[in-house]
């Protein structure tokens, strides 16, 4: 099952803004056809004042039923 999207609030460890973003806790690839980008773009939050990524962390289900971690790369 994939997760649903959530608004949640980060704050920045680079210069300490906080901010809203989207974000999944899961995405199950085998069910819904998500690119690599969008897996990307669910699981990272980009500080909109200093440009600096964050790794929200995502459990994602691989096409072929592996699961992995997202590690923001």
């Amino acid at each position: 099952m994939t997760g649903p999207v959530e608004e949640v609030t980060v704050e920045c460890p680079k210069c300490g803004r906080s901010y809203s973003t989207f974000y999944r806790g899961s995405m199950n690839l085998e069910l819904d056809a998500f690119d690599e980008e969008y897996v990307r773009e669910m699981s990272t939050g980009t500080c909109p004042d200093c440009g600096h990524a964050v790794e929200l962390g995502a459990l994602v289900v691989e096409r072929d039923g592996t699961w992995r971690l997202t590690d923001g790369s």
